[in-house]
């Protein structure tokens, strides 16, 4: 019998208990964790991976159909189930075919109605890795070595980001709207590097790192192998040395455990808007690339 692990996402906190507890009623092979916003269950599927999230449709924040890109950032294969009201439902499935949600369910909804659609997605599902298996075992090893780098350097976050400029992983605390900004400089910052890089025929990124510096916080940043960086955020107390010590320790461990290096995407983020959230983000201080 295979395994499903489902997330359900919902501000609701009385949908939440109905809906988390009407799967699990399904069997004991339906396992079932609870958020009760989407950054919430941002967190939970960095940690691990979930065959089918279900999820509703207008929260605050971030809705359900924004949660859904970010979440196959980080888990391709997780299916999604989205609730929303009767009034929204066609004209949401219309505007987003091209995420290939596998199920809607309009409010006011009964049950049975959501579970039948829930053991539908869900038997579409690929089996879920077993808690032994090394892609896991990899998931775990990389949110540890990040929590680890950010105790020994004494970081605000720890961030891993990818050529998307998404945040696969936040270590610390996690503003989701500061943390995109910064995942988006990190990025379109190391992008520009591969352009600068062909100035002298190298071929290749040829820049390993960068810094990058603010009145209350300094940024330290690492290309781990051309397909995820680092981004490591310390207050301006804290001695750039010593964090550069420190994530040279990870970053060879940190870049087994990532997927193989892909080519880094032509389309970037607009530089110019990027600079000026960042520096907003440090504190309105001057920033530097180094």
């Amino acid at each position: 019998m295979d395994t499903k692990r489902i997330l359900v996402v919902d501000d609701d906190p009385d949908m939440l208990f109905l809906v988390a507890h009407g799967i699990k009623s399904l069997g004991p092979n339906y396992q079932v964790s609870t958020a009760a916003s989407a950054s919430a269950a941002l967190e939970q599927v960095n940690k691990q991976r979930f065959d089918l999230i279900v999820t509703d449709y207008m929260m605050p924040e971030m809705t359900g159909l924004d949660l859904v890109p970010q979440v196959r950032q980080i888990s391709p294969q997780t299916q999604f189930v989205m609730i929303t009201a009767h009034h929204d439902t066609n004209r949401i499935r219309d505007v987003v075919g091209n995420l290939n949600i596998g199920g809607f369910v309009g409010k006011p909804f009964i049950l049975p109605e959501l579970l039948e659609v829930i053991q539908e997605v869900a038997s579409q599902t690929e089996p879920s890795t077993s808690p032994d298996e090394p892609q896991l075992l990899s998931r775990d090893k990389i949110v540890e070595l990040l929590d680890d780098l950010r105790r020994q350097t004494g970081a605000r976050n720890v961030l891993l980001i990818n050529t998307a400029g998404a945040a696969a992983h936040v270590s610390g605390a996690n503003d989701p709207d500061k943390m995109g900004q910064l995942a988006a400089f990190v990025s379109s910052n190391f992008q520009a590097m591969a352009d600068l890089a062909s100035l002298f025929d190298e071929g290749e990124t040829s820049f390993k790192s960068s810094y990058f510096e603010g009145n209350r916080y300094n940024i330290y940043a690492y290309n781990l192998n051309g397909s995820f960086f680092l981004g490591v955020v310390f207050g301006a107390d804290v001695k750039p040395g010593s964090v550069w010590f420190y994530t040279k320790q990870v970053v060879g461990t940190l870049s087994k455990l990532l997927p193989a290096p892909g080519e880094i995407p032509p389309s970037r983020p607009n530089r110019d808007t990027l600079a000026k959230d960042f520096d907003d983000l440090l504190g309105n201080g001057r920033s530097n690339g180094i």
